[in-house]
């Protein structure tokens, strides 16, 4: 008797463990929702949807001339945070360079009327298994405008 109520103690504490091992109350965002979540964080400035997608340590790069300026996760929300919710003008695409199981690469653009910016992504999966955000690589590019003042390319002939 004493073994049959041990062995029912056994199979309800396995069960118990086994269940809550799978079940879970939050599901995890996949990585095209990481990605467009920075987007609109970016375009709206929520700095407090752009924590949840950067992971702790997160960074910036972004190339001045022949130095990279580097900023942390930290520093770009206290940036964000102290602008408040300035809203972009300009339209955003984005496409998946590369991916793994583990860790993917995505070009974002924000086109501007003057300029692109090109945000390169590097994702990864956290221990939690959860994709985040573990660095963004920033370039500019101007927008080549026709020059009014160029004549065309015209012959004249008598």
């Amino acid at each position: 008797m004493r073994n049959k109520i041990l062995l029912v103690c056994m199979v309800l504490g396995l069960s118990a463990a086994i269940s809550t091992g799978y079940a879970s109350d939050k599901t995890t965002p996949g990585y095209n929702e990481v990605i467009n979540n920075y987007i609109d964080s970016y375009i709206n400035g929520n700095y407090k949807k752009l924590d949840k997608v950067l992971s702790d340590d997160a960074c910036v790069k972004i190339p001045r001339a022949d130095v990279v300026l580097v900023h942390s996760k930290s520093k770009l929300l206290e940036k964000m945070k102290g602008e408040g919710n300035i809203t972009q003008n300009c339209e955003s695409e984005y496409k998946v360079l590369d991916k793994s199981d583990a860790m993917i690469i995505a070009k974002v653009d924000f086109k501007y009327r003057e300029f692109t910016q090109h945000n390169y992504l590097v994702l990864e999966k956290d221990e939690n298994k959860e994709w985040k955000i573990t660095q963004v690589c920033r370039f500019f590019q101007d927008v080549k405008q026709p020059n009014a003042e160029t004549a065309p390319n015209v012959t004249a002939s008598k």
